[in-house]
């Protein structure tokens, strides 16, 4: 604002028509000279995420496809619940590279890793909306009946359990968490950070001074090695269950904090009173507190890359009731958006396929004016040759794989290094050289 003339406290009404009172439309900012609404119009916008695709549920489930900058998609989900709570589901990476078998999102491979600004904008955008709301939101629950929220004005909770895995973003997702926190006056104890268990990294959050007291869920899902290794190749990847277990028991002694297991129930697969006592088993076998640990267990989401189908209502009966036998507090959950596929990356793969069907309909040879290429980089402090390389080139993307790309001749490592880099750097972007001037 200084730098075009204005005085400062217009960045502060700025500020507050976003925050306060969730307007980014620039012309109805009425305490704004027209000068500077004219300058915000032409030179700036209030977001980067443009919705692409939007789906409602019969339950109230808001499901939207974002269009980041550079065209990559991500999701977000925001659930409404009969007590008033609203919850955002939101993403963390474009994509995810941990493979896990029954997530379209790990079906669709790992584009990119996201900005802070685009996590925490995901969580801003519906407590704007929500801010805006004038009346009641009205939904109608399982039986069809239609039930009032005794609130609709304020987001109450954030799960980062969308596209991606939070902790191989770590850096940006503990910058977006402060200003959920700070910005948005959104609770740490109200916001949960799921893992599929990345040790390096929850070693990290048990103990960093910068990331609020957020708290911890794991993709768990199965009790033993090879099992979780079949769903969950990042299990192998990180040492597996005898580096996670206690990962978890030092984070709950050390923070004084209680983790809830992700648990999916799979029909014919780990949703039987022996699946549960092999989870009791194991808490116990790794020294973890039973009264700190919380189980969440829900039906499998469906997707068309995995056979599992969810499992029935008596299976998740018994297992719920076989560990409260062994002093394992256990909830079932709803699914969620069930009618409107809102199991994280469904609709942008859904959305992905009919651009690429019309593309090709279209443009049935593809030329190099829009490349895109998609490149692994991961935040955890361990190396990972296989999730380096799990990126999808499209058929007109440029190779840097090829001989072509190689050469022997750098003077030194650093010049390697930073060769290597840059190329990472072209990689993550996407560039359609018909628009530049």
């Amino acid at each position: 604002m200084v730098a075009w003339g204005h005085p400062k406290y217009r960045a502060q009404q700025v500020y507050n028509w976003i925050r306060q009172q969730g307007v980014t439309d620039v012309a109805l900012m009425t305490n704004l000279p027209q000068t500077l609404r004219a300058q915000l119009s032409e030179f700036s916008k209030p977001r980067s995420l443009e919705i692409a695709a939007e789906m409602v549920s019969k339950d109230g489930t808001i499901k939207r496809a974002y269009r980041c900058a550079d065209g990559q998609m991500i999701e977000s989900v925001l659930m409404p619940y009969k007590d008033g709570r609203y919850t955002a589901c939101i993403s963390s990476q474009a994509g995810c590279a941990q493979g896990c078998v029954f997530c379209a999102t790990g079906q669709m491979g790992f584009a990119r890793q996201l900005t802070a600004d685009e996590i925490f904008e995901q969580v801003a955008i519906f407590a704007n909306e929500l801010q805006q709301q004038k009346d009641q939101q009205q939904y109608i629950d399982a039986g069809g009946q239609e039930i009032q929220h005794g609130r609709a004005t304020r987001l109450s909770n954030v799960v980062f359990m969308g596209m991606g895995e939070p902790l191989a973003n770590y850096r940006n997702v503990v910058k977006a968490v402060n200003r959920i926190t700070n910005d948005l006056g959104i609770g740490a104890r109200k916001i949960t950070v799921s893992t599929v268990g990345i040790v390096p990294n929850i070693v990290k959050l048990t103990t960093d001074p910068d990331m609020p007291p957020i708290r911890l869920a794991v993709s768990l899902h199965c009790a033993s090695d090879k099992e979780r290794s079949d769903l969950l190749p990042a299990n192998r990847r990180y040492g597996g269950l005898d580096e996670l277990m206690p990962a978890l028991r030092d984070y709950i002694e050390t923070t004084g904090r209680r983790i809830t297991l992700e648990w999916a129930l799979i029909q014919g697969e780990n949703d039987n009173a022996d699946s549960a006592r092999t989870l009791a088993s194991l808490v116990q076998r790794y020294g973890l507190r039973r009264d700190m640990v919380h189980v969440n267990v829900i039906p499998l989401n469906p997707t068309g890359g995995f056979e599992g189908t969810p499992t029935q209502r008596q299976n998740v009966n018994v297992f719920v009731k076989t560990l409260e036998e062994h002093g394992i507090a256990c909830t079932p959950r709803v699914r969620r958006g069930i009618d409107i596929d809102a199991g994280c990356g469904q609709l942008t793969s859904k959305i992905q396929k009919k651009e690429a069907h019309e593309l090709q309909s279209f443009i049935p040879s593809i030329n190099s004016a829009s490349s895109i290429v998609g490149v692994y980089e991961d935040d955890a402090t361990v190396d990972d040759d296989d999730a380096a390389h799990n990126f999808v080139l499209h058929s007109n993307s440029v190779d840097f794989e090829s001989d072509e790309w190689d050469d022997p001749t750098f003077s030194s490592d650093a010049d390697e290094q930073e060769a290597a880099r840059i190329i990472a750097l072209v990689q993550g972007t996407t560039i359609k050289l018909d628009e530049l001037e």
